[in-house]
């Protein structure tokens, strides 16, 4: 009879440590998948391979992120030929924007110098190298498709995103002028990367001259600039804006969105070292604004 209960009980133990050993390699396969996705490689095939072979984590760690290659007429583009694809990408861009306004200033090579230098690490020579990338961008404005791809591939995190739109709204706002042309075209790549119209308005209004008094009536540091002229049905629709959400979303929505734009844009990631103390004060601006319009909104649902 003892014999027969220790071998029940020893069976429910390694049956035990069997499922707990299951749940821990698929937890495991689970994160695998979305490093590896995150780094541009095939996450399910390491996933599945992590699940039978556990060890195979401290693998995917050491693997660097992918880096995405030109498709279509670039591909073969001796412009680009041994270049980092994201970094001539970014300097292709810059281009396209740079010289929307016919060409491309002293101060607007500083510019893009300074970000490339901050965030890559490339400076003299080295980029030097990459000033046919430049100068194919300029020749070649149609191919901002392309190198926004190429970045949005590689950068698939929202502060780095924003940073790059930060740095091509600078180039065209630096001097507080931008005609119609050059908006428009500057759109049309921040919406390639994948940049909300809210976004884009946060960042062009932190460069406008009146910043803090314009801009549909909105404060960039105190809010509404006069809540007494802005209606309740003003507030929401802006403050929706600012959330990505409609203007009948629930509660439930709203902290869902606040949550998601919180973690997007903490100080922390926005504000990294390295990064121009003008951008900076944009990132604490901006984090600012959701946090004002999560306030807000949750009042309202609530009262």
């Amino acid at each position: 009879m003892i014999q027969v209960l220790t071998g029940i009980i020893s069976g429910i133990l390694s049956l035990g440590f069997s499922l707990m050993t299951l749940i821990f390699n698929l937890v495991l396969a689970i994160i695998v998948i979305m490093i590896m996705t995150a780094k541009g490689r095939n996450g399910m095939l390491w996933g599945i391979a992590t699940f039978f072979f556990p060890w195979m984590i401290f693998i995917v760690l050491l693997i660097p992120r992918k880096i995405p290659k030109f498709k279509s007429y670039l591909k073969d583009e001796p412009a680009f030929a041994g270049l980092n694809p994201v970094v001539a990408s970014i300097m292709g861009l810059a281009a396209i924007v740079a010289k929307s306004d016919g060409h491309v200033s002293t101060k607007e090579i500083q510019i893009i110098r300074q970000y490339i230098a901050m965030n890559f690490r490339i400076t003299g020579s080295e980029f030097n190298a990459y000033e046919k990338a430049f100068n194919y961008g300029k020749d070649h404005p149609e191919a901002y498709v392309e190198f926004a791809r190429v970045v949005r591939t590689y950068h698939n995190r929202r502060d780095v995103v924003l940073s790059i739109s930060y740095l091509l709204v600078s180039l065209v706002m630096h001097d507080q002028k931008m005609t119609d042309s050059d908006e428009k075209l500057l759109v049309k790549i921040l919406a390639e990367l994948g940049l909300t119209e809210y976004e884009y308005m946060s960042i062009k209004r932190y460069f406008s001259q009146n910043a803090r008094q314009q801009s549909y009536g909105y404060d960039s540091y105190n809010g509404y600039a006069d809540r007494s002229r802005a209606s309740s049905v003003d507030l929401v629709s802006k403050y929706s804006k600012v959330l990505g959400v409609s203007e009948k979303a629930d509660l439930m929505e709203i902290k869902k969105a606040y949550r998601k734009l919180a973690k997007e844009h903490h100080p922390d990631k926005m504000s990294s070292d390295g990064m121009p103390e003008d951008y900076k004060q944009y990132a604490n601006q901006r984090i600012v604004e959701i946090n004002e319009a999560y306030e807000y909104l949750k009042k309202v649902k609530t009262a």
